[in-house]
């Protein structure tokens, strides 16, 4: 995790060097909740929104970690990561945020983080995600409050698996788009500086580890003939950008 943040204000500087500009960061965030009212399970939530979400914004914009994280990360970390900061937090013009789910985190045996995630009762996408747009809405607040200021945001990823078929009903995706988007747009009616919003994926992809069993695009994709059809939300989100 230090290493990546030392990568990416290496790239960010060495960029710089070459005259780029309108240079980033994207983070990737879930929202963790505790699984119930109990100080272990508050606890836990924060070490897992510690080392999940606020170790790399942190990092680049404060130029330190949480100490939630360190608590178990530190002993890993390279002799002088401290020094590193120089290099971690050097200025960005944006910074985007990836965003799909929360996790609700309770307490678990055994070494640190000593946590586990637990079954939620929200409606899920297929890759078994909880639908919680109010994260995305809390994110962009957390970011511009905690870190990034005036700093333009933007969404750069934010979608959902479905069991989709070419000719299939499309609802749930242009339910979950529809209710995402709208918490932008709260966001940005409150100041936040957020100016843009982008959908993973337009089309089928390869996912991951999972490779071609979860669609979460706008297309469907035939692996096979890689005949390629748009799908209800791709004309749902057409004309929701023309009127």
């Amino acid at each position: 995790m230090h290493h990546v943040l030392l990568a990416h204000g290496t790239a960010i500087q060495v960029m710089r060097g070459l005259g780029m500009e309108n240079l980033g960061a994207v983070c990737n965030f879930e929202y963790a909740q505790p699984a119930d009212d109990s100080a272990e399970a508050l606890a836990a939530a924060k070490r897992y929104d510690a080392y999940y979400n606020r170790f790399f914004m942190s990092g680049i914009f404060h130029g330190k970690y949480p100490s939630e994280a360190l608590e178990g990360l530190e002993p890993h970390l390279p002799q002088g990561w401290q020094d590193d900061f120089a290099t971690i937090t050097a200025p960005v013009d944006w910074c985007g945020l990836n965003y799909y789910t929360r996790k609700l985190i309770a307490p678990a045996p055994g070494t640190w983080p000593s946590l586990k995630e637990v079954p939620g009762p929200l409606a899920k996408t297929a890759m078994d995600w909880e639908v919680y747009p109010d994260g995305l809405y809390h994110f962009l607040q957390f970011c511009q409050r905690e870190f990034t200021g005036d700093l333009l945001l933007y969404v750069t990823e934010n979608g959902m698996a479905n069991h989709d078929t070419a000719s299939g009903a499309d609802a749930a995706r242009i339910d979950y788009i529809s209710a995402h988007i709208e918490k932008v747009r709260q966001a940005a009616a409150e100041g936040i500086p957020v100016r843009g919003y982008f959908i993973w994926s337009l089309l089928d992809n390869y996912e991951w580890a999972l490779g071609y069993d979860k669609r979460f695009g706008l297309v469907h994709v035939d692996f096979e003939s890689l005949q390629r059809t748009p799908k209800a939300s791709y004309q749902a989100l057409k004309l929701a950008l023309t009127r």
